[in-house]
């Protein structure tokens, strides 16, 4: 299969990030052909959407930027588990049949290649994964990753670089990119927030800032087209997020507020009683998807019936050491019509 990439390295707000675009097919699209004004010519098309915290997926190589775990073949980590992995993850993106995968925690942009030579010898020639990009700041051990089957454009990646009292941790960057089908385009969010290590209360500042980041270019997307739709690991529970019992249940606080549609609370305002993430004996509720302006979601699922999954639909977390599992988190999916 002929891989075509393209890469760029953005300076946002001060923070250098590494983005990488590849077109995996033997076909590919002109950004600007694809581009759409408005969402006013047609009926609106429905597409299927994953998303899934990998827990650390790295490659076989060792670079040294690795977590500890990982670092040397000492670790246990090796090429053969490493392939083991990736045919386990290959399986679930079939199992599963969405049309846009997002994936967090993967380690290099080359992995994508990796997992789209797992399903192409399998899938019918329509179900290919044609289009994939992967964005990680400079230095950090772990990126977003994204393959689509569906063409995109107008991709961008925004990061902070904030200097106050408190120095500001790693962090991912938001990445912004047009999806298009048919003459209908969404504008797609994809994000993993800053985690709880080192303290709830004490990390919270850094999700907020994230959040209003989000919000803004939520809010200026808006301006321009009228679907826009976040995704991603949030390490915030939906009961963190202003709540609104509305068609547009959840409030993202940014320079400007902006109302959205989360599927973890249900029309009489309870939330789902699972989550998808399962941690210290509890429930949570921290991947999420959001859905503002016309772009409607349906069919939500945290997917806990597969194979990555136990007896009672917990998430098998991955182990080194014995080479068994999947992820300490559940994908999730929906359909969204946009």
């Amino acid at each position: 299969m002929r891989q075509n990439r393209i890469f760029w390295r953005y300076f946002a707000l001060g923070r250098q990030v590494l983005f990488s675009v590849m077109m995996l097919g033997l076909f590919s699209c002109n950004t600007n052909s694809c581009e759409t004004s408005q969402n006013s010519k047609s009926e609106k098309q429905s597409i299927r959407v994953m998303n899934w915290n990998l827990q650390t997926f790295f490659d076989a190589q060792f670079d040294g930027n690795e977590y500890t775990e990982y670092k040397s073949s000492k670790s246990g980590w090796s090429e053969e588990k490493y392939g083991t992995r990736l045919e386990r993850l290959a399986s679930v993106i079939k199992t599963l049949d969405a049309d846009v995968v997002v994936m967090e925690e993967l380690e290099k942009e080359s992995q994508l290649q990796d997992i789209a030579n797992r399903l192409s010898g399998t899938f019918e020639f329509s179900s290919l994964y044609n289009y994939a990009f992967f964005a990680a700041e400079e230095g950090s051990s772990i990126g977003c990753g994204v393959l689509s089957r569906l063409p995109m454009g107008e991709i961008s990646v925004h990061s902070m670089d904030i200097h106050g009292n408190a120095a500001q941790p790693a962090m991912r960057p938001v990445i912004q990119f047009s999806l298009y089908k048919k003459d209908r385009t969404l504008i797609f969010f994809v994000n993993h927030w800053k985690s709880k290590s080192g303290g709830a209360l004490a990390s919270e500042i850094w999700r907020k800032r994230q959040e209003k980041t989000l919000a803004s270019l939520m809010t200026k997307a808006l301006e321009k087209n009228k679907s826009v739709f976040a995704c991603g690991d949030f390490n915030k529970d939906i009961s963190e997020f202003t709540i609104i019992n509305a068609e547009k249940n959840v409030i993202l606080h940014g320079e400007s507020d902006i109302e959205v549609y989360s599927p973890w609370i249900l029309e009489n305002g309870q939330f789902r009683e699972r989550g998808s993430y399962f941690y210290q004996n509890e429930w949570e509720k921290i991947d999420h998807f959001f859905a503002g302006g016309e772009c409607e979601v349906s069919e939500f699922c945290a997917e806990d019936s597969g194979e990555w999954a136990d007896s009672e639909g917990k998430p098998i977390r991955y182990k080194i050491w014995t080479g068994k599992g999947y992820s300490d988190h559940l994908p999730i999916t929906c359909t969204v019509n946009f």
